[in-house]
């Protein structure tokens, strides 16, 4: 673990042909369970490590705040004491994820943990973004400290 430590929170379908305990019928129309799971993200050279799991039906919901919260908390909880706040620590996740408890847990005062939360992105969040000023924005960067492609100072390859 260098200067930050990345954390993707994320939720998978695992599909079972029987019935297993807690194992029902997913959104996707299959059956199963539909665990969130917590990895830190080793960059492009290594793997995921797993650092957390919260095992859930297959019918639990994507967006859940209080899971997500409670993978994060898992999650921070395996990680050497100088990473679990300040911003040495970054909490990623998808749009599921997007929830006003979750983000809010994460910035709870004293925290200081960097997040990014993915969402789906309207007309009208679109031309929002487009009002804010380039000087509010800070440059995308890859786990290995690129600048990511499509962000400010560099241009998307076509």
């Amino acid at each position: 673990m260098g200067g930050q430590v990345i954390v993707d929170i994320d939720g998978v379908l695992v599909l079972a042909h029987s019935e297993k305990q807690d194992a029902s019928a997913t959104l996707e129309k299959t059956f199963g369970r539909h665990p969130l799971m917590g990895f830190v993200d080793h960059g492009s050279g290594g793997s995921g490590e797993p650092v957390a799991g919260l095992l859930r039906p297959g019918n639990a919901g994507s967006n859940t705040a209080s899971d997500h919260m409670e993978t994060a908390e898992l999650a921070l909880a395996q990680l050497p004491k100088k990473y679990r706040r300040g911003g040495r620590t970054l909490i990623r996740t998808d749009s599921d994820g997007g929830t006003h408890e979750f983000t809010a847990c994460l910035a709870k005062r004293g925290r200081r943990l960097s997040y990014s939360v993915g969402m789906t992105i309207t007309d009208a969040i679109h031309h929002a973004v487009l009002r804010v000023p380039a000087t509010a924005w800070t440059v995308a960067v890859e786990s290995g400290g690129e600048i990511r492609d499509g962000t400010l100072g560099r241009r998307a390859r076509r």
